[in-house]
């Protein structure tokens, strides 16, 4: 595979609308706005094309806001990537501000003190904007904030909320600070909570990790999926079931060329310490013989333009190696059931924040359902036949809406599979209690299978599909 494609020339090329270089030299450059800095950088990999590797982090706070690596081989898929990445960096720019939101019963009397707060905040040239909305749409308008301040009237609110927000601090308002609307006590008291909880995170990780040991070989396996206008890639090298290399990619869309520019950077990187013998690839919609069943949206395009399209057959011609896919729903069931050997029957349930419609994956008596078409689990083919109270009006932000919803899928699943577990990834519902009195409406509370709260989806579909690798190379 030789390079065609002169990708330091044409970038040298083009107008710096938006952004101006601030470094150029031959396997280095930085575009930077007021708000952010791409960097764009060469690797050589000789004999194999060099590799590139495009990276935006965010000035303020650190945090990569676009990653990915690929050859520069084809001109019009690198064109698109760099394309991609100017998008990302120029868009940055309106959302620099420190956004905050401020939650009552309906969202009446913080506004009037939302507005004090940015007169106040103004006055102080601190750049931090404040809205207001009522509690039930904190869920919607919470991510990416932040803060969100709970007046005091609804501080009974706060703990369910921080629940559900995750790391994005919930603060009640001081009574005392609220009644007087005094808009520049709070900005203190805002400033000093959250340097207080930024100091007491530094250092902290909280994740679910798994383990699974054993595995013979080198495997690349691969976590993606796409959820409110963010795509992910996740992917991670095994030698016998030891990690030895990892990395992400962070895009605005998942499409199949996301996919083989991982495999082919890693597979290229990988050569000098050890050859890959298998890769694994988890991905959203029905996956069964090859076959992608998803159609393209605007977050997802795993095709290449034609009908008929056969990912497995395409990309088990493009490599080399052998190539495994897998339902990333399906993967995370495996992953978890590796964590978990104790239970032999065990359901999977995905629910994505903003989603209307989340996916599942059933090991029933130790192996992985996955049905004659690959449609075990594709709950989006169900949900729009269910009952619930406001068909119209179903927000896949509310906790309300999406409680009820999953109360329904849930003891669909016990009619069906009767799990002895339900590993739930849902950010909306991380009270399982609260979701074993929604199922209760259904299935007695002493007949209900066990109920348990995921955290990290990636890391359960990464040993998943490690495990699924494993065992199809044992069966090959």
């Amino acid at each position: 595979m030789a390079q065609t494609f002169d990708l330091r020339s044409w970038i040298r090329s083009q107008p710096h609308k938006g952004y101006e270089v601030k470094l150029e030299d031959y396997d280095r450059f930085e575009l930077a706005t007021d708000y952010a800095t791409a960097t764009i950088s060469f690797y050589n990999m000789a004999p194999d094309p060099e590799i590139v590797e495009l990276n935006i982090e965010e000035t303020a706070t650190g945090d990569a806001k676009f990653f990915l690596h690929f050859h520069p081989v084809d001109r019009e898929h690198s064109i698109q990537l760099f394309g991609e990445m100017v998008q990302t960096l120029l868009s940055i720019q309106s959302h620099q501000q420190t956004e905050i939101l401020l939650c009552c019963t309906a969202g009446m009397t913080t506004s009037f003190f939302a507005q004090k707060l940015n007169q106040v905040a103004e006055a102080m040239g601190l750049d931090w904007v404040f809205s207001a909305v009522s509690v039930t749409e904190a869920y919607e308008h919470g991510h990416n904030k932040a803060a969100i301040l709970i007046a005091p009237q609804i501080g009974y609110q706060a703990e369910r909320v921080q629940q559900v927000m995750g790391n994005i601090p919930v603060l009640q308002i001081p009574t005392a600070t609220f009644a007087a609307y005094d808009a520049a006590g709070c900005l203190e008291w805002v400033r000093h909570e959250l340097d207080s909880r930024a100091k007491e995170a530094a250092g902290q990780a909280n994740t679910e990790a798994s383990q699974c040991t054993g595995a013979d070989g080198r495997i690349l396996v691969i976590a993606a999926h796409a959820a409110s206008g963010k795509a992910t890639i996740h992917h991670r090298v095994y030698d016998h079931g030891s990690i030895v290399a990892e990395g992400r990619v962070i895009k605005c869309r998942l499409t199949l060329a996301d996919i083989t520019d991982v495999i082919d950077t890693r597979l290229c990187s990988c050569r000098s310490g050890g050859c890959i013998d298998a890769v694994g690839v988890a991905l959203p919609g029905a996956v069964r013989n090859g076959y992608v069943h998803l159609k393209k949206t605007r977050e997802v395009d795993l095709t290449d333009g034609t009908d008929g399209f056969v990912m497995g057959s395409y990309l088990s011609e493009r490599y080399d190696v052998p190539i495994f896919l897998c339902n990333n729903a399906n993967a995370a069931a495996l992953g978890w059931r590796e964590a978990h050997p104790e239970y032999s029957d065990v359901t999977f349930y995905s629910q994505a924040t903003g989603w209307a419609m989340g996916g599942q994956g059933h090991v029933v008596g130790g192996r992985l359902v996955e049905g004659a078409s690959g449609n075990a689990g594709e709950i989006r083919l169900i949900v729009n036949r269910f009952s619930v109270s406001n068909p119209l009006h179903y927000n896949a932000f509310d906790p309300a809406d999406v409680l009820e919803v999953v109360g329904q899928v849930l003891a669909m699943d016990c009619a069906t599979f009767d799990p002895e577990v339900i590993a739930l990834r849902c950010d909306l519902l991380p009270n399982m209690e609260e979701v074993a009195d929604e199922l209760s409406k259904y299935v007695d509370r002493e007949q209900q299978p066990k109920l348990v709260h995921v955290c990290d989806y990636d890391e359960h579909i990464l040993v998943g599909m490690l495990a699924r690798c494993r065992h199809e190379l044992d069966h090959k």
